[in-house]
């Protein structure tokens, strides 16, 4: 036996090894992807075997993430951990959990969750070298972007809408290899497919190459074939079996999620001419086959080094590639600035945000879901011009009617490094982008959702179009910033706050409609909007009556209630413009905004469960006021009255329930 067949024996039985000792996991799919994994990172991957996060490595993105088992193998294999970490598969704690998570185990690129996000996540990834490299040369940008997927990767639209984006692009640097093993868990993939898949990829102008999965020189000449295509992205169809090797089980898609029987386990080992006693079997000839070329590596890694010292030395090359690698916002954006009274919808503000930041901010991208009008991104879109295979300096993205994979693909660009990143959508479509705001936010990757039409003053488009539940909704995912701004000015200050972000993703919530520019001489500056929640008009005596909470759209309106109202209370009015700055704030500020002994009223043109947070639970000492239902198609206006969302009916639901609570307290 040669000593490389010795290694993919010995590699399958620690991913055996490793999904039996957790008793859970899954086993079959590793197994039938190893072949092309281990020829990948051995002989093709380039890599800093001293360093995984290199810029300019090759990214390799497991997209069919429950076969982590392979590459933690894979990554012990390199040296990045160890048999003690597979010893502690999907425990608490461990570097290995059950799908790869990034930042948590060296060597991952990407937490791909949920089959079909991380093709988007990789189609981003080759985007971003592409831009890098017209900004800063191949000497210092030079790199693949690899991505292996399977049949229930390609089931999943999310995939599909990425495919046909990266075909459109031209994105020669990517090569995805699909694994075609012909089995699911519920069975074999014809139950459920019938696609032509090498159709499918040629149709969205792919380089398909076509080759048996377990055949390492076949894998070695189809790598080398993708290499040399340069206008197009490239697939490498491997034919496979699940389990592959196993002694009585290959081909069972009962393997594809559990951990083979110890008995299977032993008769494999054994046709692997391994000792079916031993376990966790890592010996040295194997890693030193495996680690042969890391001495090449380090000269490639020293020799870029070298170059990026020389091109540094350039001011302007190091102006840029610093704006880069900081991920910050530059000082010397011109940011605009409204003019008290002004009617102006919050919308309209983002081209003259992003236009500006893009002039001096050369690493700056983004685009939109087909919505550039609406979305007010034409502006940049004409300044930067569209990204594409014939422009590969175009800082726009023209996703079409795509915000899912427009979503994957904007993680894949943040994952990457070296692009400041923003997609731009109606609000009421962030339910399509959902799943990928939440692998953003879990990743912690500091990508800018720009939606605007953030409420029922839509109007005419009817309930379909209305958000309603969608700012709950993002609320309630972890470590997104939900940025709700009051005028003009303010949402200025959102905008530059989600783009300071360097670990947290924002969403920034524009409106269709017209809003006035509140007056800062008589207000308190819209940079106190950094706090989350502010006092906006305080009370006038130091008997609190009412705090009225608004935020977006239904700050001005609390101002008009407050002025309906101020003959009769005492009333505070707190624009209440991001609830996560707000819970970051010291105890004592927020103390004071939420815990004083005033009856507090919420006011938002959306659903009011989750309101209770701040107003209390009581209902003798809170009144939530919005829209729990769906909206109606009618001019936005006329939508706002029929649900009682005026200055003069508010004012009457207010003083109903004081009445009411009056007399309940008699």
């Amino acid at each position: 036996m040669d000593l490389e067949q010795r290694s993919i024996n010995v590699g399958k039985a620690l991913i055996m090894d490793t999904v039996r000792n957790a008793n859970s996991g899954h086993t079959g799919g590793p197994l039938s992807s190893f072949d092309f994994a281990y020829v990948l990172f051995k002989d093709f991957l380039k890599f800093d075997p001293e360093n995984t996060d290199w810029f300019d490595r090759d990214r390799f993105v497991l997209s069919i993430g429950h076969e982590s088992a392979l590459l933690y193998t894979i990554l012990t294999f390199i040296g990045w951990l160890d048999i003690e970490d597979l010893k502690s598969f999907r425990q608490f704690g461990s570097k290995t959990p059950g799908h790869p998570e990034r930042g948590l185990t060296p060597g991952v690129e990407a937490t791909t969750g949920p089959l079909g996000q991380g093709i988007g996540n990789a189609v981003g990834m080759a985007i971003s070298e592409s831009i890098l490299q017209e900004n800063f040369g191949k000497d210092i940008i030079n790199h693949y972007t690899y991505v292996l997927h399977g049949d229930g990767d390609i089931q999943e639209p999310v995939s599909q809408g990425a495919i046909a984006i990266a075909g459109h692009y031209g994105l020669g640097k990517l090569i995805a290899y699909y694994d075609s093993n012909d089995a699911q868990i519920s069975g074999k993939v014809s139950r459920s497919d019938s696609t032509d898949y090498a159709a499918f990829y040629k149709s969205n102008n792919w380089h398909v190459i076509e080759i048996d999965g377990h055949d390492r020189s076949a894998i070695r000449d189809a790598l080398r074939l993708a290499q040399m295509e340069i206008s197009k992205p490239s697939v490498i169809i491997g034919t496979t079996t699940m389990a592959h090797g196993c002694a009585n089980m290959e081909g069972n898609h009962e393997t594809h999620g559990a951990p083979l029987p110890p008995e299977e386990i032993a008769a494999t080992k054994q046709k692997f001419r391994l000792d079916p006693e031993q376990f966790f079997y890592l010996p040295a000839d194997v890693l030193n086959h495996f680690r042969e070329g890391f001495d090449f590596a380090k000269q490639e890694v020293a020799a870029w080094e070298n170059s990026l010292r020389n091109a540094l030395n350039d001011s302007n090359f190091r102006q840029k590639w610093d704006i880069a690698m900081s991920g910050g916002v530059p000082q010397d954006v011109n940011w605009p600035s409204y003019e008290p009274g002004e009617m102006i919808a919050t919308r309209k503000v983002w081209g003259g945000i992003i236009e500006p930041l893009a002039d001096v901010h050369p690493t700056l991208v983004g685009g939109s879901a087909d919505l550039e009008p609406s979305n007010v991104t034409a502006g940049f879109a004409k300044k930067v011009e569209d990204f594409n295979k014939n422009n590969k300096s175009g800082r726009n993205f023209a996703y079409g009617v795509r915000e899912f994979p427009m979503g994957a693909i904007n993680n894949g660009i943040a994952q990457h490094g070296g692009l400041k990143v923003f997609g731009a959508t109606f609000f009421v479509f962030s339910d399509y982008e959902r799943p990928a705001l939440r692998m953003r936010a879990l990743q912690k990757l500091p990508v800018i959702s720009e939606y605007t039409h953030d409420s029922i003053y839509v109007g005419e488009d009817g309930p379909t179009h209305q958000p309603i539940e969608h700012i709950m909704a993002c609320r309630a995912i972890p470590n997104l910033l939900v940025l709700r701004p009051g005028d003009a000015n303010e949402a200025v200050v959102a905008s530059k706050i989600a783009f300071e972000q360097s670990e947290l993703p924002s969403a920034v919530l524009l409106t269709r409609q017209g809003l006035p520019v509140l007056d800062r001489n008589t207000y308190p500056s819209a940079e106190e909007f950094r706090k989350g929640a502010y006092i906006l008009s305080d009370y006038d005596t130091e008997s609190p009556e009412i705090s009225i909470f608004a935020s977006g759209s239904e700050v001005s309106l609390a101002l008009d209630v407050k002025a309906a109202l101020k003959d009769q209370f005492n009333i505070r009015v707190v624009n209440f413009g991001c609830w996560e700055l707000f819970d970051m704030q010291p105890e004592d500020y927020r103390a004071n905004i939420i815990h004083d002994s005033s009856f507090k009223i919420s006011i938002e043109a959306g659903i009011t469960q989750g309101w209770e947070k701040y107003t209390g639970n009581s209902i003798l000492n809170s009144l939530n006021i919005g829209i729990n239902t769906f909206g109606e198609s009618a001019p936005g206006k006329d939508v706002a009255e029929y649900f009682g969302l005026t200055s003069e009916a508010i004012t009457k639901t207010i003083l109903t329930k004081l009445d009411k609570v009056s007399n309940y307290s008699k």
